[in-house]
C-alpha cells in the first residue's frame, strides 16, 4: 500500500513538472526551506531526476537566463499565480473553492488551471503560453489585479514576485504536517493578452480624464514599466563594466534596491537580491556596508516619497555613463542618444516604405551604379563612353570610379 502511495505521489509530481516546464528553455529553481533557505538551478530534464518527496520543497514557475533567481534574469513567463493564506480567513478551503467556482471563475477572474492544497492554504495557478520577460510589466499588472479580487480570501501580497517559488505537489508541508496535493486541474493555456483584454481595466490610455491626466491604473502600469527598465539598465551597466564598480558600488546598489522595492513591493526579496548582486562585484562591500548604504531606499519606498526619482541626465552624470554605454541602455539615455535612436528609427521606417513601394534607397541606387560602371570598364569602355551608355553625367562617373578604387574593386 505504501509503495502504491509513493508511486501516485511520484506520478503527480511528474505530471506537475511536465505541465509547467516540459517546453521550458530556461533554468528552473528548486528550493528547500529546512533550517534556512537553499536553492539549486536545473534544466527541465535534470529537474525530473531530483527528489521532491521531502519537507518544504519548492520550484519556480517562471524560468531564468542564468543560475540566479532574480528579476533581471527572468527568461520565460510561464504562469500567473496567487497564494491564498486560508488560515488567515474565517473560511475553510472547501468553502472558498465553492465560492470562487460559483461567483468568480470566468466572471471576474479566469478559471485557474491548477488549484493546489499547499497545507495551510491554496495556490491558484494560471498557465500561460510562454512569453519573454519584456512582458513583465503586463504580467505584474495582471498579478496585481488577481490579488485585488482575491484579497478577501487571504491572497498574500508578499507572493506576487515573478521569481517566486511554490511548494511542489507530493512534498510535505512541515507546518501543517500534510502532503501538498493538486485538488483540481483545468486543461487550457491562456495568452497574457487574452487575460488582459477579458478581465483587466484599461492599461492603454484611450482618452484623458477631465484634468488631462491618465487614470491611476494607467499611471501605476507606466511607473512599474519604468522601474523594470531601470533595473535592467543597472544590471546592464554592471555587465558592461564587468562588475568592477569601485567608486559607484554604493549608488548602484542603492538604485537597485530602490527600484526593486517599487517593482516587487517586497522589501525582503529586494534586500536579498541586493546582497546577491553585491557578491558578484569584483570588490564587494561587506553585508553591513550594503545594508547601511541602501537602507534609505527601503525607507523612501515605505514612505511613498519620490525624492529619488532621478532624471536620466542626473543618473548619467552620477554614474559617469559613457556615450557607448548609453547605446546599451533602455531608459537611462541622454537627449542626444534619444535623437540618434529616433533618427535611426525614422531611417528604417523610410527604407521599409521604399521597399514596400518597390523602390530603392539612395545607397542601393549608388551600389547598382557602381556595379554597372565596373562591368563596362572591364569590357574596355572609357569613362566618356560609360557616361553616354548609362546617361549619367561624367562628373558622377568620375566620382563612382574613385569610390570603386577606394573600395579596391578596380585598379
Amino acid at each position: 500500500m505504501g509503495q502504491v502511495l509513493r508511486q501516485e505521489e511520484y506520478s503527480e509530481q511528474i505530471n506537475y513538472l511536465d505541465i509547467l516546464h516540459s517546453d521550458s528553455k530556461g533554468w528552473i529553481t528548486r528550493a528547500e526551506i529546512n533550517c534556512g533557505y537553499k536553492q539549486w538551478h536545473y534544466r527541465y530534464n535534470e529537474l525530473l531526476e531530483q527528489d521532491f518527496n521531502q519537507e518544504n520543497v519548492y520550484i519556480s514557475l517562471n524560468t531564468f537566463y542564468s543560475t540566479f533567481r532574480r528579476l533581471e534574469y527572468l527568461k520565460e513567463l510561464k504562469a500567473q499565480f496567487i497564494d491564498l493564506d486560508i488560515y488567515k480567513t474565517k473560511f475553510s478551503k472547501e468553502q472558498i473553492i465553492m465560492h470562487l467556482e460559483a461567483d468568480y471563475f470566468n466572471k471576474s477572474i479566469p478559471r485557474p488551471n491548477l488549484i493546489i492544497d499547499s497545507g495551510r492554504g491554496l495556490y491558484l495557478i494560471w498557465l500561460l503560453n510562454s512569453v519573454p520577460s519584456k512582458a513583465l510589466p503586463l504580467w505584474k499588472a495582471i498579478e496585481e489585479y488577481l490579488y485585488s479580487v482575491l484579497k478577501p480570501f487571504g491572497a498574500d501580497r508578499q507572493a506576487l514576485d515573478p521569481t517566486r517559488v511554490l511548494r511542489v505537489p507530493g512534498s510535505i508541508n512541515s507546518k501543517s504536517k500534510t502532503v501538498v496535493s493538486i485538488i483540481d486541474e483545468y486543461d487550457y493555456i491562456y495568452d497574457l493578452r487574452e487575460i488582459q483584454n477579458e478581465y483587466l481595466p484599461e492599461l492603454e490610455e484611450r482618452k484623458a480624464n477631465k484634468k488631462g491626466r491618465p487614470s491611476k491604473t494607467v499611471f501605476i502600469h507606466r511607473e512599474r514599466s519604468l522601474y523594470y527598465a531601470r533595473i535592467q539598465d543597472i544590471i546592464k551597466l554592471c555587465e558592461l563594466r564587468e562588475y568592477n564598480l569601485k567608486g559607484h558600488r554604493e549608488l548602484i546598489l542603492f538604485l537597485y534596491r530602490y527600484y526593486l522595492c517599487y517593482f516587487l513591493e517586497d522589501t525582503k526579496k529586494a534586500l536579498e537580491d541586493v546582497l546577491e548582486l553585491n557578491r558578484e562585484f569584483i570588490y564587494p562591500l561587506s553585508e553591513t556596508e550594503v545594508i547601511r548604504a541602501t537602507r534609505s531606499a527601503e525607507r523612501v519606498y515605505l514612505s511613498k516619497d519620490k525624492d529619488y526619482k532621478y532624471k536620466n541626465e542626473t543618473l548619467i552624470e552620477l554614474l559617469l555613463i559613457t556615450e557607448l554605454e548609453e547605446t546599451y541602455m533602455s531608459t537611462i539615455i541622454s537627449n542626444r542618444e534619444y535623437k540618434r535612436r529616433n533618427n535611426e528609427y525614422n531611417k528604417n521606417k523610410y527604407q521599409e516604405k521604399l521597399r514596400a513601394d518597390g523602390k530603392l534607397t539612395k545607397k542601393e541606387q549608388i551600389n547598382i551604379q557602381r556595379q554597372k560602371i565596373k562591368s563596362l570598364m572591364q569590357q574596355g569602355f572609357s569613362q566618356k563612353d560609360i557616361s553616354k551608355e548609362l546617361n549619367i553625367p561624367s562628373r558622377t562617373i568620375e566620382r563612382r570610379v574613385k569610390e570603386l578604387r577606394t573600395l579596391q574593386e578596380i585598379v
